[in-house]
């Protein structure tokens, strides 16, 4: 048989034998480093010919970066979207849907009978009326059959007028519809503080409480001297139509007799209601109207000087207080259960109690003139008055 002839072997260049061959700077690094891998089935290149180079690159690698940026924005959409519907739920039905009140268990007894205890501490003002409305609303649901008379538990040097009026006709409305209500008075039930008071059935009192200061006061600010010694001069301008608008309402000078007058016949307005709701209040115990009269001059008493003049009816602890209100539904002494109504707390609330100090607030312009304004309003209270 005829054998195909070996082949030919490769030419070797001319030139000296010891003259250098031509080097390809890529042969000797390895292609996991390069990313060049030689082209399948293809013979390598000689020393003459130019290189064929092939970048190889990892499929997949652009497209999972683009996944990832939509995952995330996607779910920081949701996230902010969530959290703007919970704060429009929170803040937009706040004022619309009653906050729920939970019954603390204080004394253990009779689940079917239960007294109720609403207490009232520190400055009385708006959170404070809205609580006790709240509560009250708690208390008439007729899923709360079970609470069978109340106690207010007052310790509060008293607040604003019409948070103070707010939370005596709350209490009213218990009485009217047949709920016994007694009062109790921690360390002090002043001035706003008996105001709330004066719808209940009976008050008793703690020997170290002080009550009483019965009366109204207003706390006025003005800042014209302060002006001066800085340097500067605020300017205040009124429609022509409404002249009287800076009467009794400008922080920025002196006021006059006719600011004073002005002030005057409010104090003397909302005096009467305090004296007409004690009046009212305390009928069945103080008979001559000369003798309120005399007792609501916004002096302060002690508990014994109170039973005395007849603005309260015992001296006695809180657990008298509950005694006396089982008494009121014809309950067995120490009987009942006894619960606190309490608000929980709010969202908001947590998140507030979690972040920065209110000092460190940002303080802004919007922010300085809404106290200076706050600051001008006239704040008419029933509020015992330290010196």
């Amino acid at each position: 048989m005829n054998q195909p002839p070996p082949p030919e072997p490769p030419e070797v260049p001319s030139g000296p034998p010891d003259s250098p061959r031509p080097v390809n700077p890529m042969s000797d690094i390895p292609a996991a480093i390069t990313g060049v891998r030689p082209m399948p089935n293809q013979p390598q290149p000689q020393a003459n010919q130019p290189q064929i180079v092939q970048i190889v690159t990892k499929s997949g690698g652009i497209s999972r970066a683009i996944f990832f940026m939509l995952g995330l924005f996607l779910f920081g959409a949701v996230f902010f979207i969530g959290l703007g519907f919970g704060m429009m739920m929170m803040f937009g039905a706040r004022g619309v849907v009653p906050t729920a009140i939970v019954e603390a268990t204080h004394r253990t007894g009779d689940k079917r009978n239960v007294v109720a205890v609403i207490p009232v501490v520190g400055i009385i003002n708006q959170s404070q009326a809205a609580y006790v409305h709240d509560a009250v609303e708690h208390i008439l649901d007729k899923k709360n059959s079970h609470i069978k008379t109340v106690v207010l538990r007052v310790d509060s040097p008293g607040g604003g007028v019409t948070s103070s009026d707010e939370i005596w006709y709350e209490i009213k409305r218990l009485t009217d519809a047949g709920y016994p209500v007694i009062a109790s008075y921690g360390s002090v039930a002043a001035s706003g503080g008996y105001y709330i008071s004066c719808a209940a059935d009976q008050i008793i009192a703690q020997p170290t409480c002080i009550t009483g200061s019965i009366g109204v006061i207003a706390q006025i600010f003005t800042l014209e001297g302060l002006m001066d010694k800085v340097g500067i001069e605020p300017v205040t301008l009124i429609a022509s139509g409404s002249p009287n608008k800076a009467t009794a309402n400008d922080i920025f000078r002196s006021w006059d007799e006719k600011d004073r007058q002005k002030v005057q016949a409010m104090l003397d307005e909302m005096y009467d209601i305090f004296n007409q709701r004690v009046r009212d209040g305390r009928k069945s115990v103080i008979t001559s109207t000369t003798t309120i009269d005399a007792l609501a001059d916004g002096s302060i008493y002690t508990a014994d000087e109170a039973l005395k003049n007849g603005l309260i009816d015992a001296v006695g602890y809180l657990d008298d207080a509950i005694a006396a209100a089982e008494k009121a539904k014809g309950l067995r002494k120490g009987s009942a259960t006894v619960v606190m109504l309490r608000q929980p707390p709010s969202f908001m609330d947590k998140m507030m109690a979690n972040t920065q100090s209110p000092l460190n607030a940002q303080l802004d312009a919007d922010a300085i003139r809404s106290f200076v304004n706050d600051l001008s309003s006239t704040r008419i209270m029933y509020l015992m008055q330290g010196r």
